[in-house]
């Protein structure tokens, strides 16, 4: 155990080194390109010029912002293994999403200033001069007309990932759309490396992005298509049972070669294709729910749409495609010796996978792992029996908190104890500020969990999630 310790401190070491790196080479890629915009006359462009030249120099500045920004968001969605162990793919991709909020409006600031600026320099005025312009500019060459439908295409991304649009649509359809913006890139290349653009303005600019776009295009291809593609035909996993545990929630099991030699750990998990009707065109992130053992692999799925329910109806032998392993949520960046596992609905899955790697690696003492699991009704407990044997043959304390949701509360209602969910939580679990905290299930649900580990002495470096919503 204490050498588990020890791992868990130097893997928190590593993480910060190399945060820190990867996020000062992303600040200093931005200053790079504003600072060579700025010293090759676009700071003249933007001080002394006429309103024509200036509106133009705000849309080459802003274009060469957004382009970076745009391949930083394509390096985050590479699933990367260095920025998944690093952040863990759910803050990764995060981040994406918040560079995304940045990147499309300067995109539009970028076309906006260009066709203004240009449409002032030919002396046009009036409510149809941007229209006239555009045409124009469209008309005038085919790189204008590819970054324009790149453009179209970063629009309809962006606004699919708002919440509202994104309830409307299933995942597999949000997944599609978003699969778009690598064609964005591809079309918008050929406008940002035409003759004198700012792309191309020197020998060592051109050199610069050129490197980054081969850089992040070798990234992408690499981790999203060859290694999943190498990995599936090197351990042939296919499926060798489903179980259904409790009223619409099954265990798919898979058998495989050589699954000692994949990288994957307890908690972590996988994007799954089964090679069956309507289940093998997209891809879904499904947590492991046991421990790897080098011989299967296991998932729990609780049925949640058309997808989801389908597995119910694999039959064995089935060939099973996957991408990862991936996700942070793992006890090796654990430091404290006392542990505390807190689950509710299918996220229980990492969890289950977390406790039966303490427990069949001996990596917790008796006594030093509790477990919190959280349903509004017994029959929503799926694994509970495993838990049980596993809490017993570990001699671990697992508490089963049944009942329906209250306002406010991610615990049962009591009218008996109106205190805060803290205090409840600390009666639970002794010496509760002493624990690492590792918490997975609704979102909701997830963010009272983790105010009460805050308000019952937990710091926040020691409490572990992993949100999966898409």
């Amino acid at each position: 155990m204490r050498q588990a310790l020890r791992r868990g401190a130097a893997f928190r070491r590593w993480q910060a080194r190399t945060g820190d790196v990867l996020e000062t080479l992303a600040v200093a890629s931005l200053l790079v390109i504003v600072a060579q915009f700025l010293l090759s006359g676009g700071s003249h462009d933007l001080t002394a010029g006429g309103a024509g030249t200036i509106l133009v120099a705000v849309g080459r500045v802003t274009g060469l912002v957004a382009m970076n920004l745009l391949l930083l968001q394509l390096v985050l969605a590479a699933r990367v293994p260095w920025i998944d162990r690093v952040y863990g793919m759910d803050r990764a991709l995060k981040a994406h999403r918040v560079l995304g909020r940045v990147t499309v409006p300067l995109v539009l600031v970028h076309v906006g200033a260009i066709v203004l600026g240009y449409a002032a320099r030919d002396g046009l005025h009036g409510p149809f001069a941007p229209a006239v312009e555009t045409f124009r500019l469209l008309t005038g060459g085919s790189d204008l007309l590819f970054a324009f439908v790149a453009t179209s295409l970063l629009v309809v991304v962006a606004v699919t990932s708002v919440s509202i649009a994104r309830r409307r649509l299933s995942y597999e359809w949000w997944h599609l759309v978003h699969l778009t913006s690598y064609a964005a890139v591809v079309l918008a290349v050929p406008h940002e490396l035409s003759i004198g653009s700012d792309f191309t303005a020197t020998a060592w600019v051109r050199a610069y992005w050129w490197t980054l776009f081969v850089l992040v295009a070798a990234a992408v291809l690499w981790w999203r298509v060859l290694v999943p593609v190498a990995r599936s035909l090197r351990h042939g996993l296919r499926v060798s049972e489903v179980v259904e545990e409790t009223p619409g929630v099954w265990s798919v099991r898979m058998e495989g070669r050589r699954l000692d030699r994949l990288p994957v750990h307890a908690g972590q998990y996988l994007n799954w294709r089964f090679a069956s009707p309507r289940l093998l065109a997209t891809a879904h992130p499904w947590s492991i729910s046991s421990a790897p053992d080098g011989r299967h692999l296991r998932i729990t799925v609780r049925e949640l749409g058309d997808h989801s329910s389908r597995l119910a109806h694999l039959r064995p032998g089935t060939r099973v495609l996957f991408e990862g392993p991936y996700g942070g949520f793992t006890a090796r960046s654990r430091v404290r010796r006392r542990v505390l596992l807190l689950a509710a609905g299918i996220g229980v899955t990492p969890v289950r996978s977390i406790l039966e790697e303490l427990v069949r690696h001996g990596h917790a003492a008796p006594g030093d792992v509790t477990v919190v699991y959280r349903a509004n009704d017994s029959s929503q407990l799926a694994l509970r029996d495993e838990f049980e044997h596993l809490t017993a043959v570990g001699g671990h304390r697992l508490h089963l908190l049944v009942g329906p949701p209250a306002d406010g509360s991610w615990l049962p209602p009591d009218v008996t104890d109106r205190r805060p969910d803290a205090e409840r939580l600390a009666d639970l679990v002794p010496e509760l500020r002493r624990h690492e905290a590792y918490v997975c299930g609704p979102g909701g649900w997830m963010g009272l969990v983790h105010r009460s580990l805050l308000e019952g002495g937990i710091p926040r470096t020691h409490i572990h999630d992993e949100r999966f919503s898409w």
